[in-house]
């Protein structure tokens, strides 16, 4: 083999082994999007408790399109993703559910209502149960519990659900999303 077909030949394997790479943490939910499921899960199912009004609900009770965030009240990213769903649901008011779901397991729902009353967040704030974490880490990868990576779920209404990627999203990237559900 000439010195220039095994400079190409690694160059391939390279490439190969990037692509593969990339398949796999996608496949892991470490910062996805794409495909859609509907594949029922606890997540999906299990009564929750919003913090701030005591009601009991399930995210596939809704029959509109429903964001779910993963957050902790320590994280500086969910915070600013958080100050981005006001501008979004001013411009969709209630045309879309959103729930924030606090996954850190050394939180619980005093700590919650008082980040959500402190600044001004208005929507269903829940702490996620056990199962329901489980559930999410199970069908859309470990970084659900990662609150610094701003993970979140599109739930359309038709049951489809879809990983959006991590980090910050815009209000105008949410509405192009559930636009397109």
């Amino acid at each position: 083999m000439s010195d220039f077909s095994r400079r190409d030949a690694l160059r391939l394997a390279g490439l190969g082994a990037t692509a593969s790479l990339a398949g796999c943490t996608s496949s892991l939910g470490l910062g996805g999007g794409g495909d859609c499921t509907t594949e029922d899960g606890a997540w999906r199912s299990t009564e929750l408790t919003d913090v701030l009004t005591d009601e009991t609900f399930t995210i596939d009770a809704f029959e509109k399109p429903v964001l779910v965030e993963t957050f902790a009240v320590w994280c500086s990213n969910c915070k600013r993703q958080q100050d981005e769903l006001i501008a979004f649901h001013e411009a969709v008011g209630d045309d879309v559910v959103s729930v924030a779901l606090d996954t850190d397991p050394n939180e619980d729902a005093e700590a919650v209502r008082r980040h959500a009353r402190e600044h001004g967040y208005d929507w269903r704030y829940a702490v996620s149960p056990s199962d329901v974490t489980d559930s999410l880490v199970s069908q859309f990868g470990v970084s659900m519990t990662n609150p610094p990576q701003v993970p979140m779920l599109l739930r359309c209404a038709d049951g489809c659900t879809r990983r959006l990627k991590d980090g910050h999203k815009s209000a105008s990237f949410l509405r192009e999303q559930v636009d397109g559900c």
